[in-house]
């Protein structure tokens, strides 16, 4: 398997590694300044999209100079509950000038859950129609079936339970998708969540947000 430099100016940066197993865990973030100024005061920080699943102990670190060609290296402990998605920021001086830097997501798999949540997709729709939130659970080792759970927080600020829907047996890889339907009421943002769970607590998250519209025709009217 070829190693992949991931790339966005001013750094190369890479985190390791890919894969944790759960507890207390070290991250280690690797910045490689690939322009040719100086970079100075290097405020970095690293987020998680989802602090319950993974949670940083130290979540910043500095970088008082760094050369063209010259990298570093800089760990931050985390304890590891579940596969989430992690970035890094930058805040620096460039030739006296300040700027800002964020990395892409990174996946952080770890390992001991049966199964994720792979993806959720919430389908376009107008109040007096309805839309469609279907959420695909993958199986990262063979297990008994998995409780889903959807939930919509609506324009108006209400947090509604959509549907509960126990999942089939997924061997490792498997995938398995399920849907739940609803009909808007109100015009603006809906955001629909999928919680999975097993018999000890919630494993996985994820959401989607769609704007909801009035039916142009009874706009008319």
């Amino acid at each position: 398997m070829l190693d992949v430099v991931r790339y966005k100016p001013p750094f190369e940066y890479e985190l390791t590694p890919e894969t944790l197993e759960k507890g207390t865990r070290w991250l280690t973030l690797r910045l490689k300044n690939k322009e040719d100024d100086d970079l100075q005061y290097l405020d970095v920080r690293m987020h998680s999209m989802d602090s319950l699943h993974i949670s940083f102990h130290n979540h910043n670190d500095y970088i008082f100079l760094l050369r063209p060609e010259e990298e570093r290296y800089l760990d931050f402990q985390v304890d590891a509950n579940a596969t989430s998605h992690l970035y890094a920021s930058v805040h620096g001086r460039r030739n006296g000038d300040k700027f800002h830097w964020d990395s892409p997501l990174l996946r952080e798999e770890v390992l001991g859950n049966p199964a994720e949540i792979e993806s959720i997709f919430v389908s376009n729709g107008e109040i007096g129609g309805e839309f469609e939130a279907e959420a695909t659970v993958k199986g990262m080792r063979d297990s008994e079936g998995l409780k889903l759970v959807f939930w919509m927080d609506t324009p108006s600020g209400k947090y509604e339970e959509l549907s509960e829907i126990k999942t089939r047996k997924l061997s490792k890889g498997e995938e398995a998708a399920y849907k739940a339907k609803v009909k808007p009421k109100e015009e603006g943002f809906y955001t629909v969540y999928a919680n999975l769970y097993d018999d000890h607590g919630r494993i996985d998250r994820d959401h989607d947000i769609i704007w909801v519209e009035r039916r142009r025709n009874a706009l008319i009217e």
